[in-house]
């Protein structure tokens, strides 16, 4: 690992370890609506895992899975994932090196995790790796506008917002990243979401002054991000956009 991937991976850990208990309560259901496991072609008894699963919270959905394993880099966010959610196995490791043998799991799961992987070719090339031959890769994460200088803008935001975000992606860039791990795309959605500010950095989770500086930054600079900031009293409206990519190994 270069030292560049290596200060990024303390980046990360040292984001998540302070905010994990306010992340999980955050996002507890950031992803009930999506129809993930119904997109995901689930069929009962399956393994199923997750890469950068975070405190589990997605991964609690496939309730029919035979087992259900947490991958994440950050020991914290397992911690916190585990005593939510006993039922999931949870493991410590690095989403370019699996802890799992070839070809061994039914669908293999990413949601909300590639935008903070500077280099995400081989982790997408590690969950085709551990797949079986018959499953399934199923890849969930929030999208750039495909204008340069929108997602450039939008860029500047999550890095704000997240010193850990390393990249924020259009649709035709997870194509793109998808087919060069060798894997065939099956099916896409794109769902479009109006958030809340106030629901999007909650205090307590973040530093005071971190939720002030992205404020200003959208006072300032919102329109020119592609997320259709509108005010609300002394809140903020805007559009978030997520892409369900489900796949399969290559023939």
């Amino acid at each position: 690992m270069s030292s560049n991937s290596e200060a990024h991976s303390r980046l990360i850990q040292d984001e998540f370890e302070r905010a994990a208990e306010g992340f999980a309560e955050r996002t507890a259901h950031r992803f009930d609506n999506l129809g993930a496991v119904e997109f995901s072609r689930l069929q009962p008894g399956e393994l199923v895992v997750e890469v950068g699963a975070g405190t589990g919270n997605f991964l609690a959905l496939f309730e029919q899975a035979g087992a259900r394993v947490a991958l994440d880099l950050t020991p914290e966010m397992l911690r916190v994932g585990r005593r939510r959610h006993p039922v999931i196995e949870a493991v410590c490791c690095d989403g370019a090196h699996l802890p799992l043998s070839d070809a061994s799991v039914d669908l293999c799961c990413s949601a909300q995790a590639l935008h903070h992987m500077k280099r995400p070719l081989p982790i997408v090339g590690e969950m085709r790796r551990v797949t079986k031959t018959a499953g399934r890769i199923l890849i969930v994460d929030q999208l750039a506008p495909e204008s340069y200088e929108q997602a450039r803008a939008l860029y500047e935001l999550e890095v704000l917002r997240d010193p850990s975000h390393a990249a924020s992606r259009p649709a035709s860039a997870f194509r793109t990243i998808v087919r060069a791990a060798g894997l065939e795309i099956l099916d896409e959605r794109i769902i479009s979401q109006r958030t809340r500010f106030s629901e999007w950095m909650w205090p307590g989770e973040y530093p005071e002054e971190r939720i002030e500086a992205v404020r200003d930054f959208i006072a300032r600079r919102g329109p020119e991000t592609g997320k259709d900031f509108e005010r609300d009293g002394d809140d903020w409206l805007f559009t978030g956009r997520r892409i369900l990519l489900l796949a399969a190994r290559a023939r």
